[in-house]
């Protein structure tokens, strides 16, 4: 019942231009993790724009972008959409943020890592720069319940590789590390010495499979495969075939940790036959 409190609380942060403060900026993201940071935020009023990938299968909060208006990242865009404010992580350049600030807009950076440290501490500043700061107590208090309650779930003496279509995992260090721990498993790459992103080694897997793969991306059109990716190699594939494969949807995973709390969710139901 709690969880449905939060979640009808969230979508009326969503739909109620009544709780929007009264001095609340008019706003533009450029690129498509600034996108989630204001779509989940700002008050549909509020969004003067989104970048031109808010809508694509691998954005969170696609379907909130549906109706609203698809802004380039240059300049001239940017300032023809009338914003006050404009949210990026790594849209644009310095460049453009000196070009915006001189004609009195105002931007906000959001800070990499996938620490959830680092994460509530941008959903709190973009609320804050919206105007929104219930939008991100809101947020914050419902992934940390969320958190806290797959933590206390018993671990699963189970190792994990995360696998995508270019054949990179992620090590130490890295989002993917931190959903598998969260799941209650032990990342195999970082147990290989792999640390942030990098190249499986087939030989590795060959000789020493892990007890669950978890694939991303595969049914992806926008995502890039090499030909010679080893996820392409018919030794993986039968590997894969003889390995239990739990295929999350891409857009909990590409966002800098953004969505992380929805992956391990997803990966524990999965694998606990509750999902």
């Amino acid at each position: 019942m709690r969880r449905i409190a939060l979640a009808l609380a969230a979508g009326l942060v969503w739909a109620g231009p009544a709780m929007s403060a009264p001095s609340a900026p008019a706003v533009v993201s450029i690129d498509y993790c600034a996108d989630q940071y204001v779509l989940a935020l700002a008050d549909r009023g509020q969004i003067h724009g989104v970048s031109p990938r808010a809508r694509q299968a691998f954005s969170y909060h696609r379907e909130r972008a549906a109706g609203v208006p698809v802004v380039e990242p240059v300049a001239e865009a940017i300032l023809a959409a009338a914003p006050e404010l404009v949210v990026r992580f790594w849209g644009g350049n310095q460049r453009l943020v000196s070009m915006l600030e001189r004609t009195g807009v105002d931007t906000v950076n959001i800070v990499y890592g996938h620490h959830r440290e680092t994460i509530f501490a941008n959903l709190t500043k973009v609320a804050a720069a919206l105007g929104r700061a219930e939008a991100a107590d809101l947020l914050i208090a419902d992934q940390g319940a969320r958190i806290a309650a797959l933590e206390a779930k018993p671990r699963l003496d189970l190792r994990a590789l995360y696998l995508t279509p270019s054949g990179t995992t992620g090590g130490t260090g890295t989002d993917i590390d931190a959903m598998i721990r969260l799941a209650g498993m032990e990342n195999m790459a970082a147990e290989l010495g792999y640390h942030g992103w990098r190249t499986v080694s087939l030989e590795e897997l060959v000789m020493n499979p892990p007890d669950v793969f978890i694939g991303s991306f595969f049914d992806d059109r926008d995502v890039a495969r090499s030909s010679w990716s080893p996820a392409r190699h018919p030794r993986l594939a039968r590997i894969m075939g003889e390995v239990r494969t739990v295929p999350v949807p891409g857009r909990f995973l590409s966002c800098s940790g953004l969505f992380s709390v929805d992956a391990a969710e997803y990966l524990r139901a999965t694998l606990d036959g509750t999902g």
